[in-house]
């Protein structure tokens, strides 16, 4: 009797380890569906709703207090989910391909954020949706590819903290010259706008930034 005993003990430690694993591998796993992300929201770090023909996002993302990496790609979005504001450690949020017409200032205040995309946003205003992305304190890499409405006085001098830029297939017609006033800029990605390959060959390799 006390030998079984002591197997139903082991067992039990060996399946209470069991679960403890499972929770690991949840962590870095990419959640596809929010039913099942919401049955351990503490636990989702990566979250993909991508294509999925959403008009607005339901209140529970907010319960992702862990979520670092959030994939809205592809849905009918048209006003910027209020939601997001409440997730405090999201450092990639993909956001292309909705129907956003502009930015809220309370992006602005997503103090992990590293990486944006806002590609592919056709209605977008860029004029004042650049001096929101512009605040944002930790963001890196901004995507802003296949985007054609761009201002005639499209400026990059206000991602003054950005790294890297991808805004191909744009049709952009010139380098603007304020890159030389982007200190941190290290990559910028031109490719497939309509740029003369003479213009771009003008910039100084010394200055340090990539240019493709």
């Amino acid at each position: 009797m006390k030998v079984s005993t002591n197997i139903r003990i082991l067992l039990a430690i060996i399946m209470v380890q069991f679960g403890f694993l499972n929770f690991a591998i949840a962590q870095e796993e990419e959640y596809t569906e929010l039913k099942e992300a919401l049955a351990f929201p503490d636990k989702v770090t990566r979250l993909n709703l991508s294509g999925m023909s959403m008009e607005s996002l339901p209140q529970e993302i907010s319960l992702f207090k862990n979520l670092t990496y959030l994939n809205l790609r592809n849905n009918h979005l048209k006003i910027f989910p209020e939601e997001l504001s409440k997730l405090p450690n999201l450092k990639v949020l993909d956001v292309g391909e909705n129907l956003f017409s502009s930015l809220p200032q309370s992006l602005s205040s997503f103090e992990s954020l590293e990486e944006l995309f806002i590609d592919n946003e056709r209605n977008l205003d860029f004029e004042s949706s650049l001096e929101v992305i512009a605040a944002i304190p930790k963001l890196r890499i901004l995507h802003l590819e296949n985007n054609r409405e761009f201002p005639t006085n499209f400026s990059l001098q206000k991602l003054q903290k950005v790294n890297s830029v991808f805004v191909n297939k744009s049709m952009l017609r010139y380098v603007p010259k304020e890159i030389y006033l982007m200190e941190n800029l290290k990559f910028i990605d031109f490719q497939n706008n309509p740029i003369k390959k003479n213009h771009v060959g003008t910039y100084p390799v010394t200055y340090g930034v990539k240019i493709r």
